[in-house]
């Protein structure tokens, strides 16, 4: 027999489908898009019935494989790793959505798995796709070379990471390095 709902939960039952049908979210994330629908749409329930309808819709979303914390990380470790984020921006970036430490550590290993220095490989993705050091098309003054190594360090590189790029002769010999990278 099914379970029925309360009319609180079956409002946030409904959010909640609609929004994962939209966009992937971990559970932190998917409790925060329900709070702020629950003060818009639900004042009128009692404040604790709502709470409680709450934990229960996001436990259904667990259960029925709607929200995953595990597949979530390792599809944003992923893609930011493509896209030239530092190991600690993405950890960063994963402990803001309330993702487990274990779980952000073992994203990091999978989305690393083809590459022999995952920071290394996303710091030369990150240089190209911002123009910096061998792919700079300007001499390299000093202060040139200060605020490029400052835009790896705000980025999560470290400094020996930022000065290997800053000492490559142009984007021929980065690319290299990034094809010596891979497994």
């Amino acid at each position: 027999m099914a379970k029925t709902r309360t009319p609180a939960e079956r409002r946030l039952m409904n959010k909640a489908v609609h929004y994962l049908g939209r966009y992937t979210a971990s559970q932190s994330r998917l409790r925060e898009v329900l709070g702020r629908f629950a003060v818009r749409k639900l004042a009128e329930h009692d404040p604790e019935t709502v709470k409680q309808a709450m934990d229960q819709v996001v436990a259904d979303c667990v259960r029925l494989g709607y929200v995953d914390d595990a597949a979530y990380a390792m599809v944003q470790a992923r893609s930011k790793r493509r896209s030239g984020r530092s190991a600690m921006a993405i950890r960063r970036s994963l402990q803001m959505h309330s993702i487990d430490p274990e779980l952000i550590d073992s994203a990091l290993i999978s989305a690393d798995e083809d590459l022999e220095d995952g920071d290394m490989a996303a710091a030369l993705r990150y240089a190209a796709r911002r123009r910096l050091g061998p792919y700079f098309k300007n001499e390299l003054d000093e202060g040139a070379i200060r605020r490029q190594l400052g835009s790896f360090a705000r980025a999560g590189f470290s400094l020996a990471i930022a000065r290997q790029i800053m000492a490559l002769n142009g984007p021929d010999a980065a690319d290299e390095m990034a094809n010596t990278l891979r497994r």
